[in-house]
C-alpha cells in the first residue's frame, strides 16, 4: 500500500474514532437532560408530600375555631392542590401502646394467669382483659405497665374496663425513659365511668423521651369482684400518610411519606404556641 492509501485508511480510523465519540458524549448528554429532568420532577412530587404532612400537621394541632381540625380530626383522603401538582392526606388514629406496633405490657405485682395476663390489655381485642392480681389499695397498688419499642413524646392516654364494677376508680398515670424511675403526670380520683373520660383521653402535659407508661390503680368500682380489669390501654397518637401527585406529558408520578405524630394537647395556649411531635419512624416510600 502507498504513502496515500495508508494516509486515508488512517483519517478514515480517526473520523470514526470521532464519530463514536460524538455519538457517545451526544447520546450520555440527552440521557443527563432526561434524568435531571425526572430527578427535578421527582423532587418536587416528594416536596409535594411532605407539605401534605406538613398541612395534617397544622390541621391537627390547630382547634377548629382558627381554622383547624383538631387533634381528634381523621380523614380517609383529602386532596389539596398545591403548585403544579397535589397531595392526599390520610389521618388515622394511632395507638402507640398496641402489640402489633410493637409494645409490650407487664404488671406488678404479676399476674400468673396468661389467660387474664397483661398482653391482654394491649392485644387490639375489646372482649379480653387484663386482671388484677389482688385487689387494689394504696397499701397494695396494682400497676399495668407498657413498653414502647423506642421513646416517644405522649400526652393523651386512656383505658377501657369491661365493667364499672371493676374500672380503676381512683389511679394515676406515671412514665419513665428507664423503667425505674417513674414521674407521676396524672392523678384520678372518684372516677365514675368505665372508659377514663366518656369525652375522650386523659390528658396531660405532653411528656417526651417516655418508654414506660404505667397506669396504677389504688382503688376499683367497690363493688365484687375487689379487682381491677383493663380491656384495653391505649397511648394516642396520629398516623399520616401523605402522597403528592404530579401529571408531565401525560405521565403521573407519585411519592409517599408517612409519620406518626401526636399533637399538643392544647395546654399550652393559643395554637401558634403549639407543637407537634414527631416520632422516629418517618418514611418514604
Amino acid at each position: 500500500m502507498n504513502a496515500h492509501g495508508s494516509i486515508l485508511v488512517f483519517t478514515l480510523a480517526v473520523m470514526i474514532l470521532l464519530v463514536s465519540l460524538v455519538g457517545g458524549f451526544l447520546y450520555a448528554a440527552s440521557v443527563f437532560i432526561s434524568n435531571s429532568g425526572w430527578e427535578e420532577t421527582d423532587a418536587k412530587v416528594l416536596w409535594l408530600a411532605e407539605a401534605g404532612l406538613q398541612k395534617a400537621i397544622w390541621d391537627l394541632k390547630t382547634p377548629a375555631g382558627s381554622g383547624g381540625q383538631e387533634e381528634s380530626w381523621t380523614t380517609a383522603g383529602t386532596t389539596e392542590n398545591l403548585g403544579d401538582g397535589s397531595y392526599t392526606m390520610v389521618v388515622s388514629r394511632y395507638d402507640f401502646a398496641l402489640a402489633s406496633n410493637g409494645a409490650t405490657a407487664s404488671n406488678s405485682p404479676a399476674q400468673t394467669s396468661s389467660a387474664i395476663g397483661p398482653a391482654k390489655a394491649i392485644d387490639g381485642d375489646g372482649s379480653t382483659y387484663w386482671e388484677s392480681k389482688n385487689e387494689p389499695k394504696v397499701s397494695d397498688p396494682q400497676d399495668l405497665i407498657v413498653a414502647f419499642p423506642y421513646p416517644l413524646t405522649l400526652n393523651k392516654v386512656r383505658f377501657l374496663s369491661p365493667s364499672s364494677a371493676t374500672r380503676p376508680r381512683d389511679y394515676t398515670w406515671a412514665v419513665s425513659s428507664d423503667g425505674s424511675s417513674y414521674t407521676t403526670v396524672l392523678t384520678v380520683t372518684s372516677n365514675s365511668n368505665v372508659d377514663s373520660d366518656t369525652d375522650g383521653p386523659d390528658v396531660f402535659s405532653a411528656q417526651s423521651n417516655v418508654k414506660y407508661l404505667r397506669l396504677r390503680t389504688t382503688q376499683d368500682g367497690q363493688n365484687n369482684p375487689k379487682v381491677v380489669r383493663v380491656s384495653t390501654l391505649e397511648a394516642i397518637g396520629s398516623k399520616i400518610t401523605s402522597t403528592g401527585t404530579m401529571t408531565v406529558s401525560g405521565n403521573t408520578y407519585t411519592r409517599t411519606v408517612s409519620e406518626t405524630v401526636i399533637a399538643d394537647d392544647g395546654l399550652s395556649g393559643s395554637p401558634e404556641n403549639q407543637k407537634a411531635y414527631y416520632e422516629p419512624d418517618w418514611i418514604e416510600q
